[in-house]
């Protein structure tokens, strides 16, 4: 594929699905994060035989929950607009945008949840808001940047040799950012939780 029409395809991608799935697992985020305010959640776990790594790691987890769940209100959605004939334009859901959309909600939230275990809830909270509008302003200027960097012959060998790889190979090294995104980011969040007092 010539990589001015992948840079196209991932402006479709971005624009599509993958929007909407940040959007949801932000607010299965933000709900249970205003839920474990108001319900002093950190004084009860931490009141329980449960070690601050596993708590930490539970929250990263659920991400993923949201992230599937999001999905599969998309996919109902989707359906139930078709099987009605609304008049109403549903951006289709395909492989490559539910990886883009793991990889969009990997990144937010190992932003976000190291701020959550440092400082709460309530810092964090308005910190995620900023990133959300972050995201969905940057990631236009992002693609707008590669379109123009497409034109160089340098960037056009880059994005060559990625399109022409395998789409495993692609969603391996997709899985493994994602993962190294992740991992550094529970290593910070585990230490910051450790440091706090409740």
């Amino acid at each position: 594929m010539e990589p001015i029409l992948e840079v196209k395809n991932l402006r479709k991608n971005f624009r599509g699905f993958t929007l909407k799935d940040v959007c949801m697992t932000y607010m299965g985020m933000i709900i249970a994060s205003s839920a474990d305010e108001t319900n002093k959640a950190d004084i009860l776990l931490n009141s329980l035989p449960l070690r601050r790594h596993e708590i930490v790691l539970a929250k990263y987890l659920s991400t993923f929950v949201y992230s599937a769940i999001g999905i599969a209100i998309y996919l109902l959605v989707a359906a139930a607009t078709k099987v009605l004939g609304f008049p109403i334009h549903v951006y289709p859901i395909n492989f490559k945008a539910v990886i883009y959309g793991i990889l969009a909600v990997s990144f937010l939230n190992a932003i976000y949840l190291p701020l959550m275990f440092k400082f709460g809830h309530g810092f964090s909270g308005i910190m995620y808001i900023i990133l959300i509008f972050g995201f969905s302003y940057g990631i236009s200027y992002v693609i707008r940047l590669f379109e123009k960097l497409v034109n160089y012959d340098w960037f056009q060998n880059i994005v060559s040799f990625i399109m022409n790889q395998s789409d495993t190979v692609k969603m391996l090294f997709i899985t493994a950012l994602a993962l190294i995104i992740l991992t550094v980011s529970c290593l910070l969040s585990v230490k910051f939780y450790k440091n706090r007092e409740f």
